[in-house]
């Protein structure tokens, strides 16, 4: 009866470790085939024959379907720019430039994958052409609670969330390796107490 007590202990506590690592390391992959620009985090094989087993897994984890390589990239971040955790509770501003794209879309997500709620008379999600630009090519877009006159991204609720950049057919997938893209900052301005 100890033997069996032994074995089964033995094999609940191999399960646990296992599943953890697993979790962990699909969760912490972020270093392995990635482009690390600042905040943001792009997989640019994810669709490709070179995709690494930890991308697959976090892909079918969260449910995501990867843009092909001839269809564009994404960038997520998680951070800001300072490495502080994104907060439903703070506003922040995006500004910059993105890399050459034909069209670009910026979306909020929650930790469950869904879109975050915006705030009344916002939206969370916007696109290139609705963009209002600086004569340099730069822009500046508010991800706050509140109404900001120009871009302004709408975000409410509590907890961490993700801003997920697409940049639809760009030439950054074909010189995925070399110079790093130029990409936008995430400020952040304030935080509600």
């Amino acid at each position: 009866m100890r033997l069996i007590l032994s074995i089964l202990l033995v094999t609940l506590a191999g399960l646990f470790l296992g599943g953890f690592t697993a979790w962990y390391s699909i969760q912490h992959a972020h270093r392995i085939g990635a482009i690390n620009v600042g905040p943001w985090t792009a997989f640019p094989f994810a669709s490709a024959d070179q995709i690494d087993p930890y991308t697959i897994a976090r892909s079918v984890a969260e449910g995501t379907v990867p843009l092909g390589a001839t269809e564009g990239l994404s960038f997520e971040a998680v951070t800001d720019s300072q490495g502080r955790a994104l907060s439903l509770q703070c506003e922040y501003r995006v500004e910059g430039a993105t890399p050459p794209a034909k069209v670009w879309t910026l979306v909020t997500y929650d930790n469950s994958g869904n879109m975050v709620a915006p705030a009344p008379g916002g939206r969370s999600s916007i696109y290139s052409n609705a963009v209002v630009h600086f004569p340099d090519g730069t822009f500046m877009i508010d991800v706050a609670r509140f109404p900001r006159p120009g871009n302004w991204l709408a975000i409410s609720g509590n907890g961490e969330f993700r801003m997920v950049l697409r940049l639809y057919d760009t030439p950054v997938t074909s010189s995925a390796g070399s110079e790093p893209p130029q990409m936008p900052q995430v400020v952040r301005v304030d935080c509600l107490s």
